[in-house]
């Protein structure tokens, strides 16, 4: 009985430990990207829409890279600097979704994903 309780216990802590290791991406509002936009400098900021929705209207400062293209190929994310912040965005923020987990586990150290894509995005477009 003693061995089954040990047991279950460093189970526990395994799943404890790797659990506290798991980066994970940070949800932004709009409010927030604008403070970033401030400081463009320090971010890189990514719009994961097809090229046919970035040109309908993007948020100026973003670069595309076509999340469809980046789900088949994650080296095309070797361009960017995985130590500088990357801030991703899409249309309604389900891709962006998706992108975050990508860039994560391609182990980009600061990843925010703008939770309401550029739907909800008030400020100007280009």
């Amino acid at each position: 009985m003693k061995k089954i309780i040990l047991l279950i216990i460093g189970i526990m802590l395994v799943f404890t430990l790797s659990a506290c290791d798991k980066i994970e991406y940070i949800n932004i509002s709009n409010k927030e990207l604008v403070e970033l936009l401030e400081d463009n400098d320090n971010y890189q900021f990514i719009d994961v829409r097809t090229s046919a929705e970035y040109y309908e209207g993007h948020i100026g400062g973003f670069i595309i890279i076509d999340y469809y293209m980046i789900d088949e190929d994650h080296s095309l994310l070797d361009r960017f600097d995985k130590n500088i912040p990357v801030v991703i965005m899409c249309n309604s923020g389900n891709r962006s979704v998706s992108a975050s987990e990508i860039f994560v586990e391609e182990g980009f150290v600061e990843v925010y994903n703008l939770t309401d894509g550029i739907e909800g995005w008030d400020g100007a477009t280009e």
